[in-house]
C-alpha cells in the first residue's frame, strides 16, 4: 500500500487505469469511426475530416484500441500530475533535476547519441547481410519516402517518448525510489508499453460489442504469458529502457536519449525498408526475429550501445566540467 501512495506507485495505477478506460472506450470509438466513414461517404466534409473517415474506415479494431489507450492515457494524465504535487519529494531527488544546456552542448549531446544509435543497430545489419540472414528488397526510395518513413518517425518517436518515458515517468520514480529502482521499474513501464497490441491475424466477433475491447486487451497481455517473447523481444526493450534512464539521470538531461532513441528508430526504418529478414535463416527466431529489435542479437548490439554510451556520458561531463549522480543504489 505504502508504494502505491508513492509517485512510482501513482505511475503504475494510471498505466492499468488507462488500459481498464481503453477497453471500455473502444467499442463507442470503433462505432463512431466507422459511422464517420461511411457517412462521407455521400456527405461533403472539410477535406481534413475526409482524411479522418478514410483512415477510420480501413483500421481494423486493435488501431482504434490504440487510439483509445492514447486518448485515455491523456485524459488521465492529469490526475497523475496532481497526486504527484501533493506528495513530498524523496530526500535527494533534486539531484537528479533536469539542467538547462547551451545549445551547443544540446547539440554535441543529439548529434552523439543519434551516431551511437544508428551506428549500433547498423553494424548488427552488416552482420545479417554478411551471414545472409538479410536479404535485400528490389525497391526503388525516393527522398520524400525516406523523409517520411524514415526521417520523420525517428524524430518524432525519440522527442514525444523521451519526454513521456524519460522525462515524466522516471522523474515520478526517481522522486520515490532509489536510483537503481528508477531505472528498472521505467524500463519495465517502458518495454510493457511498447508491446500493449494483439497478435497478428486476431479477429474480433464484434467489435461493437462492450466487451471488444477487454478481448484485445485479453489477447494483447497474452505476449506475456510467451517464453520466447520475453528473451527475444521483451528483454531487448527493457535494456533499452535502462539505457536511456542511464543516459538521461547521468547527463541531467534528455538531448543525449532523444539523440540515442532516434538514431535506433531511424536504423530500424531504413532497414525494414530496404531489407526483409529470411523466415528460413537458422539464426530465427532465437538470434533474430522479425526485424531488428527481436532476438539475442540486437540484445547484444544494444549491449554494445550502453557500453560506448557510459563511455560518452564520462566524456560529456568532464567536458562539461560537472559531476552527475552515477551510483545506482544512490538513495
Amino acid at each position: 500500500m505504502r508504494f502505491l501512495k508513492s509517485e512510482a506507485g501513482a505511475s503504475i495505477l494510471w498505466l492499468a487505469a488507462s488500459l481498464f478506460a481503453a477497453a471500455l472506450l473502444m467499442p463507442y470509438l470503433y462505432d463512431a469511426g466507422k459511422t464517420l466513414a461511411h457517412n462521407a461517404e455521400t456527405a461533403d466534409y472539410p477535406s481534413i475530416i475526409e482524411g479522418i473517415a478514410a483512415s477510420a474506415g480501413r483500421a481494423k479494431p486493435d488501431r482504434f484500441f490504440s487510439r483509445a489507450l492514447l486518448i485515455s492515457a491523456l485524459a488521465l494524465l492529469p490526475a497523475l500530475i496532481r497526486r504527484v504535487k501533493k506528495t513530498p519529494k524523496r530526500e535527494g531527488a533534486d539531484r537528479f533535476a533536469l539542467r538547462k544546456l547551451s545549445w551547443r552542448q544540446r547539440l554535441t549531446h543529439l548529434s552523439s547519441g543519434l551516431l551511437v544509435g544508428a551506428l549500433s543497430l547498423g553494424a548488427l545489419a552488416v552482420v545479417l547481410d554478411v551471414t545472409g540472414a538479410a536479404v535485400p528488397k528490389d525497391v526503388s526510395l525516393s527522398a520524400g519516402k525516406f523523409f517520411s518513413k524514415a526521417f520523420l518517425p525517428s524524430l518524432g518517436a525519440g522527442v514525444i517518448e523521451e519526454l513521456v518515458f524519460r522525462g515524466l515517468l522516471l522523474g515520478l520514480w526517481l522522486r520515490a525510489c532509489s536510483l537503481r529502482t528508477a531505472w528498472v521499474g521505467s524500463a519495465l513501464v517502458f518495454s510493457f508499453m511498447h508491446f500493449l497490441s494483439p497478435p497478428d491475424g486476431m479477429e474480433i466477433a464484434d467489435p461493437r460489442s462492450w466487451s471488444a475491447g477487454f478481448e484485445i486487451l485479453s489477447s494483447t497481455l497474452g505476449h506475456f504469458t510467451n517464453p520466447t517473447f520475453f528473451v527475444t523481444e521483451f528483454a531487448t526493450l527493457t535494456l533499452l529502457g535502462l539505457l536511456l534512464a542511464y543516459c538521461r539521470t547521468r547527463t541531467l538531461s534528455l538531448w543525449l536519449p532523444i539523440g540515442i532513441h532516434a538514431g535506433l528508430v531511424f536504423a530500424l526504418k531504413t532497414f525494414s525498408m530496404t531489407r526483409h529478414l529470411d523466415p528460413e535463416s537458422a539464426l530465427n527466431p532465437w538470434f533474430i526475429g522479425g526485424d531488428l529489435k527481436s532476438g539475442i542479437l540486437p540484445l547484444v548490439a544494444l549491449g554494445v550501445c550502453f557500453a560506448a554510451c557510459i563511455a560518452i556520458t564520462r566524456t560529456l561531463n568532464r567536458k562539461s566540467g560537472e559531476t552527475t549522480p552515477s551510483h545506482p543504489s544512490g538513495s
